[in-house]
């Protein structure tokens, strides 16, 4: 497995992935003391992620996730908020309408994605604009928003 740190103004983010496909990206309070092991996949992300904090509309569609053993419901809402536009919100219902799940299980399944920011979570709100959870860290949910012209 290889891992890179990728610096960001809302806080490190921790990239892993195989040769392959991206296995996980997640926000991380402290990026100290983690040992990076990166392959031209992870920099590519990196340069990406960068651009996208430089507002220049990265989408990450094109990058492949490994989604091994994901339950296939789970895989199509991934990849349905993987195509929420920019500046655009999506309720949880309206998810749930298109992947055949609840708006209770679109919260979850948001909640536990592994893939922070390529899977863009915070797009997906309530249907009357409350923001809903974000793992803990709604002030994050909001500031992604607001950068992405969304609020």
């Amino acid at each position: 497995m290889y891992s890179l740190l990728i610096p960001t103004p809302i806080g490190p983010l921790l990239a892993r992935a195989s040769r392959e496909a991206l296995l996980s990206v997640e926000l991380l309070v402290l990026g100290e003391g983690i040992l990076e092991r990166p392959n031209r996949f992870l920099r590519s992300l990196a340069r990406r992620v960068e651009s996208y904090f430089a507002a220049k509309a990265e989408t990450f569609l094109d990058i492949p996730l490994d989604y091994t053993d994901f339950d296939p419901r789970r895989v199509a809402l991934y990849e349905a908020v993987r195509r929420i536009p920019l500046g655009q919100t999506q309720s949880y219902a309206q998810m749930g309408r298109c992947c055949g799940l609840t708006p209770r299980a679109v919260g979850a399944a948001m909640r536990a994605c592994p893939f922070f920011l390529v899977v863009p979570a915070q797009r997906v709100i309530h249907a009357d604009g409350r923001l809903g959870g974000f793992a803990g860290r709604e002030g994050v949910k909001e500031w992604l928003l607001r950068f992405e012209g969304a609020l």
